[in-house]
């Protein structure tokens, strides 16, 4: 594993059963294998593990406790603003683009190019809402990609 690589990430939703038809799909369209609803009794709560064992990271999805699933997710409140998931070309985010428009995601912007990066990297990226309002983003930056093909950084296909 890459020093500094991040090895999961973990949200929280107000229906896991809910947000896993949204979510499911879209995992798996980017490459994780979805897990079933488990109960953590610690937590006194649901979540799914989410695995992709192509770069290893994880996407947890936790169910909220009852008592604050009524809370609602602000991009700028402190604490998350977006997860931002990788994609191998700029066709794989159209297509995610598509895939999540047609699960009923509000498409915020894009898909298009965007000053995020170095001009030699690009950053060809989307922006869409989840279940309950979370913020989320596909992007592909092909500078990047080369950069860590030259370096072998990255897994072969």
């Amino acid at each position: 594993m890459l020093l500094g690589s991040i090895n999961h990430v973990s949200i929280t939703v107000s229906d896991l059963d809910a947000a896993m038809r949204f979510f499911r799909p879209v995992l798996e369209f980017l490459g994780f294998t979805t897990g079933d609803a488990i109960r953590n009794e610690s937590a006194a709560t649901r979540l799914t593990v989410n695995i992709n064992y192509t770069n290893g990271l994880a996407f947890n999805v936790w169910e909220a406790k009852p008592e604050l699933a009524g809370h609602a997710f602000q991009v700028y409140e402190p604490g998350l603003h977006h997860v931002a998931f990788n994609a191998a070309s700029h066709e794989q985010v159209d297509q995610l683009c598509d895939l999540v428009r047609n699960l009923g995601a509000e498409i915020l912007d894009g898909p298009a190019e965007f000053p995020f990066a170095e001009d030699h990297l690009g950053y060809y990226a989307v922006y869409f809402r989840g279940p309950d309002g979370m913020k989320f983003e596909c992007v592909h930056m092909p500078g990047l990609e080369r950069a860590f093909r030259e370096r072998n950084l990255l897994p072969s296909v």
